[in-house]
């Protein structure tokens, strides 16, 4: 595995360095990731260049993230790296915005007639196995 130092500079404040482990899949895909949202590269691009999976693509992106790697996505384009603020205040925008509509189905499933089913099929068995 590939060790990067990486130390945040806020307003001066420099913050102790983080070391980031990272996969060669990882690393191989964050070289593959351009610096601005009009460079963006797109997930297919990425999966036929290093010969994975979309969904291999998705995944690492979604670890390098956790990893605190600075990468936004578009809905059409794909990754890049946020080149300033700017790009990323629009994507966490954007992302927060995607985040509470997804909550917002989320809540109504709760409430479907096959949650409510279920909810009643799970306290009957609830009572059934207290009352034995």
């Amino acid at each position: 595995m590939n060790t990067i130092q990486t130390s945040l500079n806020l307003n001066g404040l420099t913050f102790p360095n983080q070391e980031s482990e990272l996969t060669k899949v990882e690393n191989k895909v964050l070289k593959l990731i351009p610096t601005g949202k009009e460079n963006a590269r797109s997930c297919s691009y990425i999966a036929e260049t290093l010969k994975i999976s979309i969904r291999t693509v998705i995944e690492t992106v979604r670890r390098l993230r956790l990893k605190s790697f600075d990468i936004g996505s578009t809905t059409n384009n794909g990754y890049y790296q946020f080149k300033d603020e700017k790009e990323y205040l629009e994507f966490m925008s954007k992302y927060s915005k995607e985040q509470a509509r997804r909550n917002q189905v989320l809540r109504a499933m709760e409430t479907t007639p096959m949650a409510r089913k279920i909810a009643i099929e799970t306290n009957q068995d609830a009572k059934g196995e207290k009352q034995k």
